[in-house]
């Protein structure tokens, strides 16, 4: 494991331990409560407010952030201290006393050392990568080290296997991340939402020193940016204290000891209340700050991932027209859902490779889908060798039912088996013969033969195990079968809590799958069920170009495939 891993690992472990010790807390101001109702301790009037100290500061000179407004070189940021002040009874002492010996708080006080022994180590981890750049402009050193986080990230992502054993190979220090067609990595929109940035403020947060007036430029805006995230989870002004430095540098602590002296004095002075909402309070922070700061680091990590991915399959594209279509959709934004689409498709791919397929394989993608108001070309939903053919099976305009979906992905349903209906079950004045479309093509409509020919921009969004499109197509596979060899169905189904978010183009799956089946001994005719009825808003969709592409049928109109096909 390199020393960039070796620093990830522990990052992601402070972050993790900080979230424990948010939940020892909340523990202990239940049972703090609890036992306070207990011992039937009155309630005293006083005045305090929450102690805890949720320090967050970025990089070094803490002195500069507390005094005299003197310029710091990074942005200070701290859960602050107020100390309480209130006139309370007599002293709880059993309170006290289940307080300090609560196996709940000695969980928490283990949970804190450790967290300041992996501070330790963290900064270690950064003066050892230090030590390892052969660059020796200091702010060459500083994109070398954030670019060996960012690798390490991407192996984190487990890609490397298949793609990272040439990453970088072209990098030359303080010019870019990685090798990239057209210095995509230029342009700040192809590394979602400015991700360099943000990391150099979560690793200035954990520990780095300012040694290059550059990269000490690039900290600062990270730094700032990342205050700004951080203040929303409510975060505090330093009031006073609260910074914990190690080695010269200042990381991310929870002053715990403090706190539990604070608590202390409060229960002494029968304020029981204040402590333990004191304690929730110091909570809250710890686990909003963690988790802003775990979704920024995973949110990193998903860009890397996408970029690792589009550099291959600009890479591997023989085409150089849909190899420059790539590059200018991915530095729009188009591709922020390739990652995750990769790994969903790569774990069904790796299933497949264990059956007995031959080397020539049918892969059905089922889904809800729609056509919107962008066109693309044909050709680059077939990006890569890997996908012979992508063919679509429903005119423009037109929804697929379950019956058809469920005899194309099982390889029975040809052109003559197709059915058009109204799509309305009540009140439609159009009869379903007037529902086929007028010169349909004996055959489907096949990408690869449509070569540079624009089409419209396909959305398809995950199924539910409760819809009915998806209940019947599982009905008709125990009524007559699974499909036969060398025909793969991939349902597209998310865990529901990622169902609403995870809408995508279809050129994303298309090229997400075509880089599933790199190292893989398939190549693989991709077949569409997915709704195709237009849904465009901004600009209405040319019918006239769409029945010249291929067909285009007219509104509410539904193709089945005709009953006689299920009885071969």
């Amino acid at each position: 494991m390199s020393t960039a891993d070796k620093l990830l690992e522990q990052m992601f472990s402070s972050i993790e331990l900080r979230e424990r010790c948010a939940e020892k807390l909340k523990k202990l101001a239940q049972e703090l409560e609890s036992h306070r109702g207990n011992c039937n301790v009155s309630e005293c009037v006083g005045s305090s407010t929450a102690v805890f100290g949720a320090a967050c500061l970025i990089g070094a000179g803490v002195a500069t952030l507390f005094t005299g407004g003197a310029a710091a070189p990074l942005l200070g940021l701290a859960g602050g201290v107020c100390s309480g002040a209130g006139l309370g009874l007599s002293v709880g002492t059993k309170i006290t006393e289940h307080f300090l010996s609560s196996g709940t708080l000695k969980e928490a006080q283990e949970i804190d050392r450790k967290n300041r022994e992996i501070a330790k180590e963290i900064q270690k981890l950064f003066d050892q990568l230090e030590a390892e750049s052969p660059c020796a402009d200091p702010d060459d050193l500083e994109q070398y080290m954030l670019t060996e986080i960012l690798k390490a990230m991407a192996r984190r992502s487990g890609l490397q296997h298949q793609f990272m054993h040439k990453l970088d190979d072209q990098t030359q220090p303080g010019i870019h991340f990685y090798p990239s067609p057209g210095n995509m990595m230029q342009n700040p929109t192809s590394f979602k939402l400015d991700a360099k940035v943000i990391l150099a403020g979560i690793v200035s947060l954990f520990s780095l020193k300012v040694v290059g007036e550059k990269m000490e430029r690039l900290l600062i805006k990270g730094g700032q940016q990342l205050f700004k995230k951080l203040s929303k989870t409510g975060l505090k002004k330093v009031a006073k204290g609260g910074a914990m430095a190690l080695g010269g540098a200042v990381v991310m602590v929870f002053e715990l000891p403090e706190a539990i002296d604070n608590w202390k004095d409060l229960i002494q002075q029968n304020h029981v209340t204040e402590a333990s909402k004191s304690m929730r309070d110091a909570a809250d922070e710890l686990q909003k700050s963690s988790r802003t700061l775990r979704k920024h680091l995973n949110d990193i990590k998903r860009s890397v991932e996408n970029y690792t991915l589009i550099y291959w399959a600009i890479k591997k594209c023989e085409d150089e027209g849909v190899s420059q279509w790539m590059e200018k959709k991915f530095q729009s934004g188009a591709f922020l859902k390739l990652g995750d689409m990769f790994k969903f498709l790569k774990k069904h791919i790796e299933e497949e490779e264990k059956k007995d397929h031959s080397d020539r394989v049918h892969i059905t993608f089922v889904a809800h889908g729609a056509i919107r108001d962008s066109m693309i070309p044909a050709n680059c939903l077939l990006p890569l060798s890997t996908i012979e053919d992508v063919v679509l099976y429903s005119p423009w305009n037109c929804t697929i039912d379950a019956d058809a979906a469920y005899a194309v992905a099982t390889g029975i349903m040809e052109p003559q088996h197709r059915v058009f209906i109204c799509d309305k079950e009540n009140g439609c004045q159009i009869p379903d013969e007037k529902h086929r479309p007028t010169n349909l093509p004996d055959e489907w409509n096949k990408l690869k033969r449509a070569g540079d020919q624009k089409i419209p921009n396909i959305i398809l969004s995950p199924l539910k195990p409760t819809d009915d499109y998806f209940k019947n197509f599982e009905s008709l596979t125990k009524q007559h079968g699974p499909p036969k060899e060398n025909h793969i169905i991939i349902p597209y189904i998310l865990p529901a809590e990622e169902e609403s978010s995870q809408s995508v183009s279809f050129y994303v799956v298309s090229l997400a799958l075509s880089l599933a089946l790199l190292g893989t001994r398939f190549k693989a005719t991709v077949h569409l069920t997915a709704s195709l009825r237009d849904r465009s808003t901004l600009v209405k969709l040319d019918k006239e170009y769409l029945k010249s592409q291929y067909a285009c049928t007219i509104n509410d109109t539904v193709m089945t495939a005709d009953p006689h096909v299920f009885r071969k």
